[in-house]
């Protein structure tokens, strides 16, 4: 799990994570996310959190639901989602 680079000259900074399959479905990328905006949003220069999933996977939608992000914009290939 980490950011994809800085935030953009906009404040925005973007998760990503994954998750290897044997460590899926025991909480490890709802509590690393969880982790990773609380500190991202200690830096004065960062405003937002955003991240990107694809529409069929289903976990990875649970767990930015229940880090707290909400959907933006959905396409066919990508879900959009900010904190």
């Amino acid at each position: 799990m980490g950011f994809k680079g800085g935030p953009n000259e906009d404040g925005v900074i973007d998760l990503g994570y994954s998750i290897v399959p044997s460590y899926q479905g025991k909480g490890y990328a709802t509590e690393m996310g969880k982790a990773m905006v609380k500190w991202a949003l200690t830096h004065p220069n960062v405003k937002k959190v955003k991240a990107t999933c694809d529409p069929d996977n289903y976990a990875s939608i649970r767990v930015l639901e229940k880090i707290g992000f909400k959907r933006t914009k959905e396409e066919e290939e990508s879900i959009f989602w900010v904190y």
